[in-house]
């Protein structure tokens, strides 16, 4: 699996479609986990079942840089995508940021 995380909107899509080989790629995670705190599901589950059976290339906003917010559950959006992104970074063969549709492997 890789994973390719940057900024909204900074071409990762684009780039998860140009390295997939064919295979599925799981975009915006950052949106299920969103979802699964809402359910108010175990987020560290998902993550460890999504990773059982992994798409080729999982693509994931950075969401933890800026202005803090002030609501407790942003704060622990937050939180939750930084710790599950940890989890697919360690899983992932290679890791890429993308920035203006540039990637930069880094792992």
């Amino acid at each position: 699996m890789i994973l390719v995380i940057g900024g909204s909107f900074q071409g990762k899509k684009a780039y998860a479609a140009q390295i997939c080989g064919g295979g599925t790629v799981l975009s915006d995670f950052q949106d299920r986990v969103r979802a699964v705190l809402e359910a108010g599901e175990d987020i560290e589950r998902f993550t460890r079942q999504i990773l059982a059976n992994p798409p080729a290339v999982i693509t994931l906003d950075e969401v933890g840089c800026g202005i803090v917010p002030m609501e407790k559950a942003e704060r622990d959006y937050r939180e939750a995508v930084g710790h599950v992104g940890q989890m697919l970074a360690a899983a992932a063969a290679e890791v890429y940021r993308v920035q203006c549709g540039i990637a930069s492997r880094i792992k």
